[in-house]
């Protein structure tokens, strides 16, 4: 079945009847086909996928619904996915138009502190999820520091000895550091529901100036781990942290942040190659020496 047709269906299953006037494909990262689809009645962002699982845009769509309980956040509406049986994949959002606007930054610090103020009765999620199109298994966890462990840091460990990204000792030690992390990851961190992969480019600006968040892959944890990945990568003023520092009404501790960030370079490490690992052997080399 061709592009043109799945996003046809995806329109359809959108449970009311709506005329296509216009579809145009849209930048929307490198996962993903993007479509913005005019209706008679409405904008629908489309995207489509024929190479991921069939449960891939469920999840997000999980996510997403995840994070809206909150109240804290907005997030753009799901209004359809395929179904786990149909040879389609494809997940039908409302549009959101980005636009530029100086204060929305200092507001995403405000609502993220709101957002992980949401507290949940356990460290991990009941259901695995995607992360890009790697699978990450979860499962419900009492200790932040075996959760952490065992389903983020020692699986990428794993995949990459066994992909020959890391030689023998290398994994010795990263396994090392992996295995000691509980010396420097808090013991009993709230369960804050977290975005999971909050880089500058899963958050944007709508018309009305709020922000939005979107694909997450979440997970419920220490709130640090969002923070880390926020200045991974860039993409984050200094306005947004002291935002959410004052909504927080607590000081903003960096100690663990390479910790945290440790996870995210071993995913690029595995998905894109040995660019990265002299940054995961940097930050082994900080805790461990």
């Amino acid at each position: 079945m061709d592009i043109k047709t799945v996003v046809e269906k995806a329109v359809q299953s959108a449970g009311r009847s709506l005329s296509i006037r216009h579809v145009r494909e849209v930048g929307g990262g490198d996962i993903n086909h993007t479509f913005l689809v005019e209706t008679d009645e409405t904008f629908l962002f489309v995207k489509v996928n024929k190479g991921v699982p069939s449960d891939f845009f469920e999840k997000e769509a999980m996510g997403l619904q995840e994070l809206r309980k909150t109240g804290a956040v907005k997030v753009p509406e799901v209004i359809a996915y395929n179904e786990k049986s149909a040879p389609e994949r494809f997940l039908v959002l409302s549009y959101i138009k980005s636009i530029r606007s100086s204060g929305s930054e200092e507001e995403l610090g405000r609502r993220l502190a709101a957002m992980h103020r949401t507290e949940k009765p356990y460290y991990g999620l009941a259901y695995d999820n995607y992360i890009g199109t790697c699978k990450q298994e979860n499962g419900v966890y009492d200790s932040w520091q075996a959760y952490y462990r065992d389903q983020r840091l020692l699986p990428q460990i794993m995949a990459a000895r066994e992909k020959g990204l890391l030689n023998d000792q290398q994994a010795k030690r990263h396994i090392r550091l992996a295995e000691a992390s509980g010396r420097w990851l808090p013991d009993d961190p709230r369960a804050s529901v977290l975005h999971g992969d909050l880089w500058g480019g899963n958050w944007m600006t709508g018309e009305d100036g709020s922000p939005y968040l979107i694909d997450p892959a979440v997970l419920y944890g220490d709130y640090r781990m969002d923070l880390a990945m926020t200045a991974l990568f860039g993409g984050f003023s200094d306005r947004f942290y002291r935002a959410y520092e004052e909504a927080s009404g607590q000081p903003l501790t960096r100690e663990v942040w390479p910790l945290y960030q440790l996870f995210y370079i071993y995913l690029h490490l595995n998905s894109f190659g040995k660019s990265y690992l002299v940054h995961a052997e940097r930050i082994v080399q900080r805790y461990i020496g």
